[in-house]
């Protein structure tokens, strides 16, 4: 979560933060009444009245399958794409061509949204590089004689 939203979140005084919190449960009838939380050290679940939930994922990139393929990553994670996969310390870009925008350093495999290292980190942003990312496999496809 960026700096500036902690920081407005944490002063609004009717606004719980949890970390390390799983939601068990949720009790409603035509709207939220109730959100069940259990901690992670494994406490009993607590019931909290709740008129809304937000709930934050967080911020640190999930690759263990793309990195299992060998997709170059940055030193937090991040998926790296575009001229920064040609780029990559100990790898060598197999094509004549420079990667395309969202390519990885895999020709052909395409990473988009808060994967990817130097995105923006906005859901918006996200829905744009993901369109994006299908013009650009479409391009591959036809580069090496796909459909």
């Amino acid at each position: 979560m960026s700096q500036y939203l902690i920081d407005q979140v944490s002063g609004i005084p009717n606004v719980e933060i949890r970390v390390n919190t799983q939601v068990v449960g949720l009790e409603a009838d035509d709207r939220l009444r109730a959100v069940i939380v259990r901690s992670g050290n494994g406490a009993e679940p607590v019931q909290l009245p709740a008129d809304a939930l937000f709930i934050c994922i967080g911020g640190d990139p999930r690759i263990g399958g793309a990195a299992g393929i060998g997709l170059a990553a940055n030193a937090a994670g991040y998926l790296v794409t575009g001229s920064d996969a040609a780029s990559d310390p100990g790898r060598s870009w197999p094509l004549p061509r420079e990667p395309l925008p969202l390519e990885t350093s895999r020709p052909g495999v395409f990473a988009a949204g808060d994967v990817r290292c130097g995105s923006v980190k906005r859901c918006a942003a996200a829905i744009g590089e993901g369109s994006m990312a299908v013009a650009l496999v479409h391009r591959r496809l036809a580069e090496v004689g796909g459909e």
